[in-house]
């Protein structure tokens, strides 16, 4: 274990060997910089095509069919938590379970959960039809670990009475620190656990009480803390999240934390850069007076190469710029699904999207290429399209050649992206235009070429990953380029 001298000596090193700072004027010229607000309606560059590109829907409009393969993934949203984070975006009411809530909420509560059955059971149907099989399950929000215990059992039996679950599917719930650690907080882990729940995962943000104040968390380090101990002791994977600069950020909070970590020790490990949303942190960042207290570009980065080197010294793998495993074994593949639009995933909930790569499909040639679709945001409105019969979708876009190659770098830069596939498919025009960015790229030392096996590769550098995001989402295609302008 270093000390924080030395580690802070080390990070500024490995900074300078990258020319940072000195390359952050040429980056920023070309527009990459560390942002400090959603990327296309996240926090980081988790989905392509971004959730703000797609187009909105009137109730009683129709996608495109929709032809399911024999494999998908399937998430499923609670749009409830206990507290109303000052960072967060999602579209969460509040809701302290059925002890500490009035009536009227937890019988919207009730409601929602009804009409999440009667979603489950209308596209069960639809994928039972297809045969296809759910390989992988992710139940997050919120905060479904706010539902009752017998509520938790109900929905895991629902999902597996209504779609074809693979034997030994993951199954991921997420929770918080305070339902964690909560009266019959454990109890609901371990049924969970019975019930077929073979991951968790849950968000401390910070281990700081200062930043745990100001976004609202509604608990302390010490909270936290317990909430980790808890988790490793019901389930051998489990992920932690933690955002970087949510608060007036600094280098010293991620030391402070970082030592939490080597206490702690998560298997799996998420730790995103802060961005602010239209909640009450993006109006302290807009406020020139308030601004100037959060840290400035260059104390993000030291603060990143710090959390890289500190948590390989503790064993980490690095699986991206944002993840990190102390095995393989605990890498999360829903990650994987939930970012790449080759794959198919169903969502079910408010607020919660749908991507379908239909080009394997026998009738390709009569269907478009893909679809990503979203249903409608606010768990009121959800429930009322549901009891209507209105179906919940409310946005969506169609997936073209062109946007399939546009994932193909924005997914593919991640780990690696094979230079001689064959883009015959795609339109000359694009390519050209990929090829161009390539090379744009290449010359600022945010990509490489690269050896991948036996195939000439293109993957991010070390500069590259220091601004993952930020790099990926130029790679988005001119079309949603055009859809994220502001009217």
């Amino acid at each position: 274990m270093r000390d924080k001298a030395a580690a802070f000596s080390n990070a500024t090193d490995a900074l300078l060997q990258l020319g940072v700072p000195d390359v952050l004027p040429k980056l920023r010229e070309a527009d990459v910089f560390v942002r400090r607000f959603i990327l296309g309606g996240s926090h980081s560059v988790v989905t392509y095509p971004p959730l703000n590109a797609l187009q909105k829907l009137e109730p009683r409009d129709t996608i495109h069919p929709i032809y399911y393969g024999e494999q998908a993934s399937l998430y499923v949203h609670i749009a409830f938590c206990e507290t109303m984070c000052t960072f967060c975006h999602y579209d969460v009411k509040n809701y302290r379970g059925k002890k500490h809530s009035p009536p009227s909420r937890v019988q919207a509560v009730e409601r929602y959960l009804n009409a999440l059955k009667t979603e489950m059971k209308d596209w069960g149907f639809e994928l039972q039809g297809s045969e296809t099989v759910i390989n992988s399950i992710y139940i997050g929000g919120g905060t479904p670990l706010v539902l009752e215990k017998d509520q938790l059992i109900d929905l895991l039996q629902t999902i597996r009475a209504e779609f074809n679950v693979r034997e030994g599917a993951e199954i991921c719930v997420e929770a918080s620190p305070l339902t964690i650690t909560a009266e019959g907080g454990l109890e609901k882990l371990q049924a969970l656990k019975e019930h077929g729940a073979t991951r968790l995962s849950f968000g401390v943000q910070s281990f700081d009480d200062e930043v745990l104040r100001r976004a609202a968390r509604g608990y302390k380090r010490e909270t936290a803390i317990r909430a980790c101990e808890l988790a490793g002791q019901v389930f051998d994977n489990w992920n932690l999240d933690l955002i970087q600069s949510l608060y007036k950020g600094t280098p010293n909070e991620v030391w402070e934390n970082l030592q939490v970590l080597r206490q702690v020790h998560p298997p799996h490990l998420t730790w995103y850069h802060g961005r602010y949303a239209n909640r009450p942190q993006g109006d302290w960042y807009r406020n020139i007076e308030k601004q100037v207290d959060f840290e400035g570009e260059q104390e993000t980065l030291i603060g990143r190469m710090l959390i890289w080197e500190e948590l390989a010294d503790m064993g980490y793998h690095q699986i991206d710029g944002n993840r990190f495993v102390l095995d393989e074994r605990y890498a999360d593949p829903f990650k994987k699904v939930r970012t790449s639009v080759s794959s198919n995933l169903l969502g079910l909930g408010a607020s919660s999207y749908s991507h379908v790569d239909m080009r394997p499909h026998p009738r390709w040639f009569a269907v478009p290429e893909g679809v990503f679709f979203r249903n409608i945001s606010g768990a009121s409105d959800y429930v009322v399209r549901i009891e209507g019969g209105d179906g919940a979708v409310g946005s969506a876009l169609a997936l073209d050649r062109n946007e399939y190659l546009a994932a193909s770098y924005v997914v593919g830069l991640r780990t690696g992206r094979l230079d001689s596939e064959n883009h015959e498919w795609a339109h000359p025009e694009m390519v050209a235009h990929y090829a161009e960015l390539e090379r744009r790229f290449v010359e600022l030392g945010l990509l490489e070429r690269c050896q991948i096996g036996s195939e000439a590769g293109i993957r991010l550098t070390r500069l590259g990953q220091l601004l993952e995001d930020e790099v990926l989402s130029m790679f988005y295609s001119p079309g949603v380029q055009e859809l994220l302008q502001p009217a």
